[in-house]
């Protein structure tokens, strides 16, 4: 078994849509993937054994910003290596960090398993909106 963290934009959406329970039913969701892919300047695939597990970037919100919203998409893969994956994203988020000092973005009020990961990345977390939570992580003192 072999897990890695790759810095790469290529990748199959169709098989990554087919594989993420939370886009079954999500109207365009192949389109919605491949811009995320085209506006985000970092983009990192985590890998199970040659297979996408999970993929996640940053999206400056202009070019000279020093932020980035921050996106993922699981697959049933990560279910099954979760603790390995949540480390690998924290050394990777480090690598973020250096280059965005605030990285912020939003997460569905009821994804306690997103907000699980956000939590332990070391988001900070404001008050919902709509059914929407902001987050904002920037570097542990």
């Amino acid at each position: 078994m072999s897990i890695a963290i790759v810095r790469k934009k290529d990748c199959d959406v169709k098989d990554l849509i087919s594989r993420a329970i939370i886009l079954e039913n999500v109207p365009n969701a192949e389109d919605k993937l491949k811009r995320w892919l085209r506006t985000s300047d970092q983009v990192w695939l985590g890998m199970h054994d040659n297979r996408v597990a999970c993929i996640w970037g940053l999206a400056p919100s202009s070019a000279i910003s020093n932020r980035a919203y921050l996106w993922l998409l699981t697959t049933d893969i990560v279910d099954q290596h979760k603790f390995l994956f949540v480390r690998h994203s924290q050394m990777v988020l480090d690598e973020a960090l250096d280059i965005y000092p605030q990285i912020i973005g939003h997460v569905e009020m009821h994804n306690e398993r997103a907000k699980k990961w956000l939590k332990w990345l070391g988001a900070r977390f404001g008050d919902p909106v709509d059914d929407y939570i902001p987050f904002t992580i920037v570097r542990r003192k």
